[in-house]
């Protein structure tokens, strides 16, 4: 069975930079944690639960959208009636609707879980406010050069193995995954 991937490598890409995304969120909610229990003593680790389960919806909200973007523009669309246009866009705008919904409603669902720690011994302590600044230091360090490979389009060796675990492994290149 064979699919055909109209470019398989821009939503690897697009997986990619998600993934980036999601790991610096969660570093900086971490990092919120973290240096909320530093200042007040007790912090509330809902936002560690949260902030993966919003990450994966918001990268199908963005994936899905490429994706319909690209058929739209590649397809057949501008040849359809326009009744056939309406229905489409009516489609199209109730599932993005549907996907903001679910988003919104995982968020809440899990916002109410209220799981906090507390150690008053920690507020102001030396150790971890040493540890946090330079846990900050290296997230600050790690996101400017993600953002300056981004923007000059330098692929790591990571994006390198990441592409290399989608493609095919015959020689044609017409974007088609072989499915045994």
């Amino acid at each position: 069975m064979s699919v055909n991937t109209g470019g398989i490598q821009d939503y690897v890409r697009y997986v990619y930079i998600m993934s980036l995304v999601s790991a610096l969120a969660m570093a900086i909610a971490v990092d919120y944690v973290l240096t909320e229990l530093w200042i007040y003593g007790s912090a509330d680790l809902t936002i560690l639960v949260i902030t993966p389960v919003f990450m994966f919806m918001l990268s199908m909200l963005v994936i899905s959208s490429i994706t319909m973007i690209k058929q739209l523009r590649g397809g057949s669309f501008g040849r359809l009636s326009s009744k056939a246009k309406a229905l489409m866009i009516t489609y199209i705008a109730f599932f993005m609707i549907a996907l903001i919904y679910f988003t919104y409603i995982s968020i809440i669902h899990y916002a109410g879980l209220g799981l906090t720690i507390s150690d008053p011994q920690l507020v102001g302590d030396h150790y971890l406010g040493f540890g946090l600044a330079l846990y900050d230091a290296g997230l600050l360090t790690t996101s400017w050069q993600l953002v300056e490979d981004l923007l000059n389009n330098k692929l790591s060796s990571l994006y390198k193995f990441f592409i290399m675990m989608f493609k095919s492994h015959s020689d044609d290149d017409d974007d088609t995954i072989i499915i045994k």
